[in-house]
């Protein structure tokens, strides 16, 4: 029966799909109308007068031609795209260059005039004949889950969403594919089986598993019948406790081979207590491996004395000095193994003393697959010269994790049927006595929550005939049900934020036309919440008043003060400041060996909050790139050198003196992703800041050029500055490197791994030397505003407030309208930035005029 019915839905999603589709296009398409007499008349002057020296054909070392090759045809997209860069060009004032003469600033107004002007009508007659609907992407469609059937259902499944303009949830690249449908229907058969219950509550189940029962898999105990290996590892025992000095293979405690009866959620429970060792102590410790292995070497050679005692000394000194062993709490990992795939539950600092131990408490899901769980030790020291061949030993001063017991509490369910089967059937029984009466009633609530709109009565009846269809066949009511249940969520009015035109709605000149409120709702909850409207929005929607200005500020700071704005900081936010990327080239191990798990994942959390606080507390949106305080936990603490800090939540800290943070640019997140995993890359982050911060297109570099050198003839240690300047010197790169580097050097203070440094290392493995070069970060911005390092740089910006709010405004409506953004849309972006102005500069100030803008309440046609 289900391969008929798989059929059956899939053929109807994709004619569905398709019909939804062609409903909304237009039948014939609009072509902009060309003006060759004012670009014979503005334009091919202006090029012949100023710019045919350099840009034409036979010029070798300038592949950017504005000859004949340039064509007079904004319909196309690859000479639309070169005529933007010349109004970028020349807006900039980067061209003609030094040397060459200026046209007068009425010539270059002009013709930047007749150029913006004729890529405006292209677009807008562009707009005219094509309309995208957006899919939910993954995180869209696994905050709806939530929110609409009170499931969190894991997308990692699914392919991952192409970003365009920035950010994924751009409607031009969200496309689909037979995989996605294919995909959408398991997931939501899997989602309605466990939504959808028919059996008692299920008997909750207590395991305490005590790790110290036994050191190898030959250790088996009894619970509930079935016979749970038990493996405490190679760990000694104290006062009851495990305890776990390093990480190692044979140091992780694990229970496995068992499978949890019943499906459900779980509470995991940990009694746990750390012991952090003080400097003091951890000299001492090292102290006694170095004389031990000084006199190892001097017995094997007595003659090598002299060198092994002030090698004995220098090492010392490393132990008296590093700041790595300012140590924080040990940490504790915590991974479930369920079906034989890992899946980490939680990473957790363990700051109970031995003298008073706590439980650790969070939550996961079992299956009834065969499963295992596993503790291990998660605080890194970073590996040196001077103790990694004393890391593993146990009389190294560290800190030290003890672990008394585990605990299995579950499933755990607040009231039964659950929330998820209580959205679904409302006040319906399982075995209702009019089931017909029942279905369709469950179907048109579901629909109408899903669809994120009213439905009509034909699409209701619809979805009743697949109801009455499995019936006979199904086992029960709550089996049937399923199947329309199912349509509904493959349904594309429910995958796809359609915005349809109504009957009777009228498309304006501009070839817009206004949102209805349900359709607002919508837009206003993804934006925010990355999620369907609530029952308030769906109230305000029914009853006309969402369109109202004053009802539409109050949602805004309503849904802002909701936990799940949370959705637009890691959404946004995350995706501006391209946070998804941090980890996905990590500075290398034997480089950085300061960079660890826990400084990553910390890492993406601090531009995270830091981004909250500003928006939350209503801060100037001006501390993104300047600001007097950080938001950090410990663990980025002792990596900023900022002392006082303690515990792994996050907190606004102020920026002591002499220590160079403040402004997204400082974060560690951000220098990460613009380095190479080795060294530093100037460009990359010079790219970025003119990119993310700026809103200035660098161009696109040129092809067959090469990287920079690896060495400089006749400059024993050439710094990475160095390096680059000899790469500037071939005239087809400096055109870009000139705007890019300067920059980019600003920070090179920062390595690639987000720490500061005063000189650039060349000693073994990246070690900074004491004749090593100091650090020239030295800089100026396209304008040619000069100034030194990352405080100077944080300082510059700051005095760029338009363009800043400019560039911060364009990705804001980006994100909003889920499409991107052309030149048409610049006079939306400057009065976006003019409001953040007018109204001390604050995020909520963006994000109220952007819900209030024709832009975001209208829909293109």
């Amino acid at each position: 029966m289900f391969r008929l019915i798989r059929r059956i839905l899939c053929r109807w999603t994709v004619l569905a799909a398709s019909f939804y589709s062609a409903l909304m296009l237009p039948a014939q398409e609009a072509k902009p109308v060309r003006h060759d007499s004012g670009y014979q008349k503005t334009v091919v002057p202006f090029f012949r007068q100023y710019c045919l020296k350099c840009h034409r054909q036979g010029v070798d070392d300038n592949e950017f031609r504005v000859d004949a090759s340039l064509k007079n045809d904004f319909a196309d997209p690859a000479s639309k795209a070169r005529w933007e860069e010349i109004v970028n060009v020349l807006n900039g004032h980067q061209m003609p260059p030094e040397g060459e003469r200026k046209p007068r600033t009425e010539e270059v107004a002009e013709v930047v005039d007749w150029i913006t002007g004729q890529i405006v009508n292209a677009e807008l007659a562009r707009r005219d004949s094509k309309i995208v609907l957006r899919r939910l992407n993954r995180d869209e469609y696994q905050n709806t889950i939530r929110d609409l059937l009170g499931l969190e259902f894991d997308v990692s499944g699914f392919p991952q969403d192409p970003p365009a303009g920035g950010f994924d949830n751009n409607g031009g690249a969200l496309t689909i594919s037979p995989l996605h449908m294919e995909l959408y229907l398991q997931a939501a058969r899997q989602i309605l089986d466990q939504a959808l219950v028919e059996t008692a509550k299920p008997p909750v189940l207590k395991w305490r598993i005590e790790p110290d029962s036994g050191d190898s898999d030959r250790n088996r105990v009894n619970y509930d019948g079935q016979r749970i290996i038990v493996n405490g590892g190679k760990n000694p025992v104290e006062k009851g406790f495990k305890v776990i000095h390093h990480s190692n293979w044979d140091k992780k405690l694990n229970a496995r081979d068992f499978r949890m009866p019943y499906a459900g959620p779980y509470r995991i429970r940990i009694r746990a207590a750390g012991k952090v060792p003080s400097r003091a102590e951890v000299v001492t410790s090292a102290r006694k491996a170095l004389q031990y292995r000084m006199e190892q070497q001097n017995r094997k050679n007595p003659k090598g004395a002299p060198w092994t005692k002030r090698k004995f000394e220098q090492d010392v000194k490393h132990f008296q000095t590093d700041p790595m062993y300012d140590y924080g709490p040990p940490r504790l990992k915590f991974t479930q193994h369920l079906g034989g795939q890992p899946r980490v539950l939680a990473e957790l600092d363990i700051d109970a003393p031995l003298t008073a131990p706590q439980v650790y408490e969070f939550e996961g899901q079992f299956s009834t697959e065969k499963a295992g769980v596993t503790i291990e030790y998660a605080y890194d020291v970073p590996r040196a010269l001077e103790n990694f061949w004393m890391q593993s030993g146990d009389q190294f001063a560290r800190p030290v994790l003890y672990v008394d017991w585990l605990e299995i509490e579950g499933p755990y369910y607040e009231t039964w049927p659950p929330r998820s089967h209580q959205l679904i059937m409302g006040t319906q029984a399982n075995q209702p006595a009019d089931e017909r009466a029942a279905a369709k009633e469950i179907i048109e609530r579901i629909m109408r929550r899903a669809y994120r709109r009213p439905v009509t009565e034909a699409e209701v009846n619809q979805k009743l005939q697949l109801f009455t269809a499995v019936r006979p066949q199904s086992a029960s009511f709550i089996a049937a049900i399923k199947m329309p249940l199912t349509a509904i969520l493959v349904s594309p009015h429910f995958l796809y934020l359609a915005e349809a035109l109504e009957s009777g709605s009228t498309v304006e000149r501009t070839g817009t036309r206004r949102l209805n409120d349900y359709q607002l709702a919508s837009r206003l909850s993804y934006f925010l919440w990355s999620s369907m409207p609530d029952d308030e929005l769906f109230q305000l929607a029914a009853s006309g008043k969402l369109k109202e200005r004053a009802v539409l500020l109050s949602q805004v700071d309503r849904m802002l003060a909701d936990p799940k704005s949370q959705a637009l900081t890691e959404n946004f936010a995350g995706q501006w400041l391209g946070l998804r990327e941090v980890g996905a080239n990590p500075p290398a191990a034997d480089l950085y060996p300061r960079y660890d798990r826990h400084l990553e994942t910390s890492m993406v959390k601090e531009s995270q909050e830091f981004f909250a606080k500003i928006l939350h507390d209503d801060l100037s949106a001006l501390n993104l790139v300047k600001s007097d305080f950080v938001v950090i936990n410990e663990r980025l603490a002792r990596f900023y050198h900022i002392p006082g800090v303690k515990g792994d939540h996050f907190r606004k800290v102020p920026v002591p003196e002499g220590v160079h943070r403040g402004g997204v640019v400082t974060q560690a997140a951000v220098l990460t992703i613009t380095s190479n995993g080795t060294r530093t890359s100037p460009v990359k982050r010079g790219t970025w800041v003119m990119k993310n911060l700026l809103g200035t297109d660098p161009g696109l570099p040129v092809a067959n050029v090469g990287d920079i050198a690896p060495k400089v003839p006749g400059i024993d240690k050439a710094t990475v500055r160095q390096r680059l300047e000899i790469h500037r010197k071939l005239p087809q790169c400096a055109r870009c490197h000139n705007k890019i580097d300067p920059l980019g050097f600003a920070l090179e203070n920062f390595n690639a791994a987000g720490e500061w440094r005063e000189q650039e290392g060349f000693g073994y493995k990246g070690r900074i030397g004491p004749n090593d070069p100091k650090i020239d970060a030295s800089a100026s911005l396209p304008d040619g505003t000069r100034f030194v390092g990352a405080d100077g740089l944080c300082d510059a910006l700051a005095r760029q407030q338009d363009l800043f709010f400019k560039c911060l405004s364009g990705k804001m409506l980006t994100y909003a309208l889920g499409r991107e953004l052309g030149i048409a849309d610049q006079p939306a972006v400057n009065r976006a930035a003019a409001e953040m102005r007018e109204q001390d500069q604050t995020l909520r100030a963006l994000i109220k005029y952007v819900v209030l803008s024709e832009n975001f309440q209208s829909k293109l046609f």
